[in-house]
C-alpha cells in the first residue's frame, strides 16, 4: 500500500484524536476527583442538610464521572 494513503480500516487517522480526547476525559476525571472526596467528607458532617446536599453533590459528579466514561471515541 502507498504511504500517502493511510488504510481506512487501520483507525491510524483518528488515533492522534482519539488518545487526545482520552487525555482530555482523563484530566477532567481527575478534577471532578477532589469535589468527589470533599463532598464525601461533607456527607459526614452533623448538620442533616449538610449531608443532603453532599450527597446530592456526590450523585452529581458521579452521573458525570458516569457519562464521561460512556463517551464514544472517536
Amino acid at each position: 500500500m502507498d504511504d500517502d494513503h493511510a488504510d481506512p480500516l487501520s483507525g491510524s487517522d483518528l488515533a492522534p484524536e482519539a488518545q487526545s480526547q482520552n487525555q482530555v476525559l482523563h484530566d477532567v476525571r481527575g478534577q471532578l476527583s477532589p469535589a468527589l472526596l470533599s463532598a464525601d467528607r461533607l456527607s459526614q458532617h452533623p448538620d442533616p442538610k449538610v449531608r443532603e446536599l453532599a450527597e446530592q453533590i456526590i450523585r452529581s459528579i458521579e452521573q458525570a464521572a458516569r457519562r464521561l466514561k460512556d463517551l464514544p471515541l472517536r
